[in-house]
């Protein structure tokens, strides 16, 4: 008996046994097969092959570890994939315990932009060298928003009335598919695409267009953004349509019927693609930038090169009614040739009543201003942008960048008030109406080629520049003294007008070329030597005339003092080494540059002057780029740079425009000279989906142009005396300062589908300045530090539930040294909002949104704030729920403010400014769906994009918590 029952246990161990041996475990390591560094979070598909609808899933693991245990013995099918890598797919027997694959390589579909390989996408987001690549599907939004929505709940992007900062710096230009959209107009580019078309958004360094060709960064570069659209909505027609009718009962100053109409239409096929839009309203929606060729905004100084974004400036305070449409238009002909152009045009009739308090604080005399003013302003912009690209040879290239631009300015205002303490009592009262308008043609273009040997270029390139701008003004300013005794008179006979005309004709011109050549001296080492010479012309013929009060100038004689025919002309050599060194994505760049800069000019007044001065500077450019792993990226940007004065600030001529503030210029002025240092650390880290980024920057600038203030001086122009409050002058001064700090960090909330990012900063300036009083001169530092503060969770649960809650706040302190320490401006501002888009019962929409501000002043005992709240009630309609009918009311409350807080050296100002307030509104709303070669309106049928519910896929109006329109990413209001 015992014998048998030993051999059953030992037949019955043999058969476990070999049971446990028909089970094994596969092992491999996951790899980049460009770097060999592990890829974390992929997936893993596994499938019998007998049974290949018995699929599970696993992800690899820290370095791209794989380790799939209790596998049956037999034949799968294993497929990897991975969000921007090629899919990997073999056939895997198990006939072992431990089937080891070793080293499994993926290779990445890489998308470039213009010769700068792009960043791949991961689960929320990832990273390569510069560039942040966010997955557009991990943050979901309603299905009507727009890339702006989208761009709101990523980790280290802010968007603020239409202007983008992405890691702490400015997007200048954004791209779609890697192509130019809509030129520098980075606002308009935003608005103009559906949430839904995206596949990721990548932010990262874009290189010039001569240093991208070459490899050697020239300093030159910019914050951009690229999105990259679903391939299967490449092909097809998408967009909104939208117009809404508003009455508003309360206003006594705008006009109380609201109107919008607007709208985008994007025609795709394949590389051809044509972008719509247009806007048209009377509720101050301003979904653009314009080209401020003028400078009526203060964007046109001289001498600021040839940057991207130069010109570009937002919208002014006040209520507008804007017209706008532009056209985006990119092909490619033939095989050789690619095209970009857009051409946009924008008329805006904005009307402003403001209010402005002003303390002045020592340096200052102890004094209080007091204004209420009015302005209405008549601006039309034209312009058109182009990119030619002609591909000659496989070694060789032309690239063309021609540009045109047109603007009309018609401004007029009026301010009254006093202002009163120390320097006596003074009547405010100037009134001024002027026509602006000019013209703005540029074009670059650049040829380059490589010379046989990888890494061996050339690039020659040119860049033109002419500007022809007039002004005619007419003004009245009260030029009676400040009065000092104690019985005060009445306001009347404390006034006595200067009235002005002014015609000044101005014209530049800017000639560049540069030359630049590198030769390889290893694999991973490259040297540079380039040159560039520059020529900037500038012209202003000034001519003022004292009239009387109908502006009339016939037979007058333009004032000598305050007239003058100036030009100036600035030339630069420069010329220096380079050398470039990269191996295993890290890389180093350092250029070093001797320049020349030599300026010539004229003055011809009533007493006429030649200006010549020559200045040597030695300017660098050094960038290091280190990435640790997959997940951590360091980049460190340290340069100098050069900045000259502008025409007017070079103009020795009086400005008495408003005789209580006189300013004059300075013919000696020099160049400012700026040192900078920028530092970026980013960890992406994309198995958990977090996000960190820390961005800091510093810059110094030694001849700053500063300004040199004199209170109660006694100013005698042509036989006439003058007592301005003010009277100013600009010069060089060292020790400008400026250092910022930056940090975010972004997360998925899984329990609550929510993402969470935290965003903090430290801002700290120093403002050289130059203060006289009773002819006593001394310097003046005015020191600002801000501490602010922002923390957002977005929902993530589907495109019928959109949340988003904010606050964000600000903290400043405002010194200034020849004040006491009581003299310290301590202010805070802050913003708590929350928005809401549901889509539930048969189609039904409910948007919200609600936004509580307060200023808070310690130093001057002030404090204002206001609720914003808009509620809107809609209607899904159409077979496909495309449409949405909604009736609301914006501003609930009728609570709107556009308060303005402002600091400088000695003073602090408090200004109001109009805005649209409470108002009750029907709108309509359309949304374009039409891909793919048979046109499918179902966009479930696309990849990537989720497939909506059946109550709507909720599509709509999108309403931010500023709404002051009728649609989402409304402007910044201003006052009512």
């Amino acid at each position: 008996m015992k014998k048998i029952l030993l051999s059953l246990l030992l037949v019955l161990s043999v058969v476990l046994s070999a049971r446990a041996q028909r089970s094994g475990a596969v092992h491999a390591t996951l790899v980049d097969a460009e770097t060999g560094e592990g890829i974390p979070g992929a997936v893993i598909e596994v499938a019998p092959v007998t049974k290949p609808e018995q699929k599970k899933y696993y992800t690899s693991g820290y370095r791209g570890a794989i380790g799939i245990d209790g596998m049956a013995y037999g034949q799968y099918t294993l497929k990897i994939t991975f969000l921007g890598y090629e899919p990997y797919e073999t056939t895997v027997r198990i006939t072992a315990p431990r089937q080891d694959l070793g080293t499994v390589e993926m290779r990445e579909e890489a998308t470039k932009i213009e010769n700068v390989v792009k960043e791949v996408r991961s689960m929320r987001t990832s990273q390569r060298g510069d560039t942040v690549s966010y997955n557009a599907g991990a943050f979901k939004v309603a299905g009507d928003a727009d890339v702006e929505g989208l761009l709101k709940k990523m980790p280290g992007i802010t968007v603020t009335d239409g202007e983008v900062s992405a890691q702490g710096e400015t997007v200048q230009k954004v791209f779609v598919d890697g192509k130019e959209f809509f030129g520098d107009d980075v606002t308009s580019a935003i608005k103009s695409l559906p949430a839904q078309a995206v596949d990721r958004i990548e932010v990262y360094n874009k290189l010039s267009d001569q240093a991208e060709f070459s490899g050697m960064d020239d300093g030159e570069g910019y914050k951009a953004i690229n999105i990259v659209t679903h391939k299967d909505m490449r092909q097809g027609q998408f967009g909104k349509m939208y117009a809404g009718y508003g009455y508003d009962f309360d206003t006594e100053t705008e006009a109380r019927n609201k109107y919008i109409v607007g709208g985008n239409v994007n025609i795709f096929s394949g590389s051809s693609r044509v972008s719509l839009i247009a806007l048209f309203n009377n509720i101050n929606q301003q979904n653009f930038s314009f080209e401020d060729i003028l400078g009526v905004a203060g964007s046109a100084g001289g001498g600021r090169g040839r940057g991207v974004g130069q010109y570009m400036v937002r919208p002014q305070s006040g209520v507008a009614s804007v017209n706008a449409f532009g056209i985006n238009y990119s092909d490619t002909w033939g095989k050789k040739v690619t095209f970009q152009g857009s051409y946009f045009f924008n008329g805006t009739n904005t009307k402003n009543y403001s209010t402005v308090d002003k303390w002045y604080v020592l340096p200052s005399p102890i004094d209080t201003l007091q204004t209420v003013g009015y302005s209405r302003t008549l601006n039309y912009n034209n312009r058109f942008n182009a990119r030619i690209e002609w591909k000659i040879s496989d070694n060789q290239s032309l690239m063309i960048r021609p540009g045109l631009s047109f603007q009309t300015n018609d401004p007029y205002s009026w301010t009254k008030g006093s202002q009163r303490g120390e320097s006596g009592y003074t009547v405010i009262d100037n009134l001024s109406d002027a026509f602006r308008n000019g013209y703005n043609i540029r074009t670059s273009a650049i040829y380059r080629a490589k010379l046989g040997k990888p890494g061996r270029t050339i690039t020659v390139d040119g860049f033109l520049n002419y500007s022809d701008r007039s002004r005619k003004q007419n003004s009245y300013s009260n030029i009676a003294e400040p009065f000092t005794g104690n019985q005060r008179p009445s306001d009347d006979e404390l006034t006595d007008l200067l009235y002005q005309r002014v015609v000044n004709p101005t014209y530049s011109y800017r000639l560049d070329g540069n030359i630049t050549y590198t030769e390889p001296v290893s694999q991973t080492a490259q040297l540079s030597m380039q040159y560039r010479a520059s020529y900037n012309f500038q012209k202003s013929d000034k001519q003022a005339y004292r009239t009387g009060d109908d502006f009339n100038i016939d037979g007058l004689l333009p004032d000598p003092l305050l007239s003058n025919d100036f030009r100036s002309g600035y030339f630069t050599n420069r010329i220096g080494p380079g050398f470039r060194y990269a191996k295993e994505r890290n890389t180093f760049v350092a250029n070093i540059y001797y320049q020349r800069s030599t300026l010539s000019g004229k003055v011809e007044n009533k007493n006429s002057e030649r200006i010549r001065h020559s200045y040597d500077n030695v300017t660098y450019f050094m960038m290091g780029q280190l990435n640790l792993n997959r997940e951590n990226s360091l980049r460190l940007f340290v340069f100098s740079s050069t900045d000259n004065p502008s025409v007017t600030d070079l103009q020795s001529v009086y400005d008495v425009s408003d005789a209580q503030y006189i300013s004059r210029g300075n013919p000696l002025l020099r160049p400012s000279y700026t040192h900078r240092v920028n530092f970026h650390y980013v960890n992406s880290n994309v198995e958990k989906g977090r996000t960190f980024m820390w961005m800091f920057s510093l810059q110094n600038t030694s001849n700053y142009i500063a300004r040199s203030i004199e209170y109660g001086k006694e100013l005698d122009i042509d036989g006439a005396v003058y007592r301005p409050l003010q009277y100013t002058e600009p010069v060089n001064m060292d020790g400008y300062w400026s250092l910022r700090t930056h940090l975010s960090y972004g997360f998925p909330l899984n329990f609550m589908r929510c993402n969470l990012n935290v965003m903090g900063g430290v801002n700290y300036t120093v403002v050289p300045s130059r203060v006289v009083t009773n002819g006593v001169s001394a310097r003046n530092d005015a020191d600002n530090i801000g501490y602010d503060a922002r923390v957002v969770l977005g929902s993530n649960i589907s495109e019928n539930v959109d949340f988003t809650l904010s606050w964000d706040g600000t903290y400043n302190e405002a010194t200034n040294s020849l004040a006491s320490s009581a003299g310290k401006n301590r202010y805070f501002n802050h913003t708590a909002s929350a928005s809401l888009k549901l889509v539930f019962w048969k189609g039904f929409t409910f948007t919200g949104n609600a936004s509580y501000t307060q200023y808070v002043g310690f130093t001057n005992n002030y404090n204002d704030e206001f609720l914003l709240c808009n509620l809107y009630l809609g209607k899904k309609v159409f077979r496909s729920q495309r449409g949405e009918i909604s009736v609301g009311v914006n501003d609930v409350f009728n609570q709107n403010r556009a308060f303005v807080r402002t600091t400088g050296s000695g003073w602090t100002q408090n200004a109001l400014n109009s805005v649209i307030g409470r108002y009750y509104c029907v709108q309509f709303v359309y949304n374009l769906r039409h891909f793919g070669k048979r046109g499918s309106k179902n966009v479930r049928d696309y990849d990537g994009v989720a497939e909506p519910r059946k109550n709507g896929d909720g599509v709509g109006m999108s309403r931010s918590s500023s709404g002051r329109g009728f649609r989402g990413g409304a402007p910044h209001p201003p006052l009512r």
